[in-house]
This record gives C-alpha cells, structure tokens and sequence, in this order.
C-alpha cells in the first residue's frame, strides 16, 4: 500500500480497515460462512445440507476457526465505548490470523491426507483455499499498514469526551 492509506482514518481518528482485509477474515472463516449459507438456504431446500458432506457440520473446523469469527467481531466493535475484550483481541490480531491459517492448513491437510482417493474437486478447491490463506497471514505479518492498524484501537471514552445525556436527547 501506499503511504496515502496510512491517512484514511476513520470518526475515531484510526486506520480504517481495508475491504480487502474484511475479505480475507471472510476466507479464514469459510467454515462458517459455509454454514451460515446452509442454514439460511435449508428452509427453502433441504437439499443444501449436502454441501456439508457425508459427516455433516465439522465441529472441529469450526472451533478452528472460531478466533478469526471472534477478531471480526472485535473489528466491528472498534469505537471508543469497546469492552476490554475488543482491546486485547484486537491487540493480537496479527498472531490470530496467522494461528487461522496455520489451523486451516493444518486442518486440510489431515482431509488430504486421510482421503482414499483423490479427486479435483474439492481437493484443489481446497489446496486452493489454504494457499490464499498463507497469502493472507504473510500480508497481515509483513505489510506495514496491518501492522500499524492492529496496533491501534479508539481511546476510551473519559467523562470530558462523553456527550451529556440531555445534549444527545
């Protein structure tokens, strides 16, 4: 990126965060997209379940991905009023997107290795996925910017910068 990002702030006064970065918490959390598609899609076709496989919803994989689901939420809560939670997830973010995609990595892998046979589809899809991953946490640990972003969150609200309650009414 270039030096100009580094003056895209938000209301608060920090980095705003990129689409591409939203994109790739959206990769390392396939799973649960995946899921959230089926449940939403079995209401109206039954036959959606089938895209979870023959061993149904993999509880593993998604407690795997469960950090990169819990640094989205944090993402959202980046306003000075945030918990103490949002701070410190937020804080290590870096080392959660890197944990993700080593997990999913590691997740594919066992699959890959424990598959009878193999096929194009959807091992290569998946071989795919954990590619653009590494992709992802490389980015996230090398590029300056992410390393600025994650290190900066709103400060805290102090009684001075709260609003009355009678101005906000």
């Amino acid at each position: 990126m270039q030096d100009s990002a580094f003056l895209d702030v938000d209301r608060h006064g920090v980095l705003r965060i990129p689409a591409t970065l939203w994109v790739g918490f959206a990769v390392l959390a396939r799973q649960w997209i995946l899921i959230l598609v089926v449940l939403v899609s079995a209401k109206r076709s039954k036959e959606s379940v089938l895209l979870l496989g023959d061993g149904g919803m993999p509880w593993e994989w998604l407690v795997m991905q469960a950090p990169i689901v819990i640094l989205a939420f944090a993402a959202f809560y980046r306003i000075p009023s945030a918990g103490a939670w949002a701070r410190v997830i937020w804080r290590f973010g870096r080392a959660i997107v890197v944990l993700t995609a080593a997990l999913n990595l590691g997740w594919t892998a066992w699959l890959l290795y424990g598959a009878d046979t193999w096929s194009r589809w959807p091992e290569l899809f998946l071989a795919s996925c954990v590619l653009i991953d590494l992709a992802i946490a490389l980015s996230v640990l090398r590029d300056p910017y992410h390393r600025q972003l994650f290190s900066e969150f709103p400060a805290r609200e102090t009684s001075a910068t709260k609003p009355d309650r009678q101005e906000r009414q």
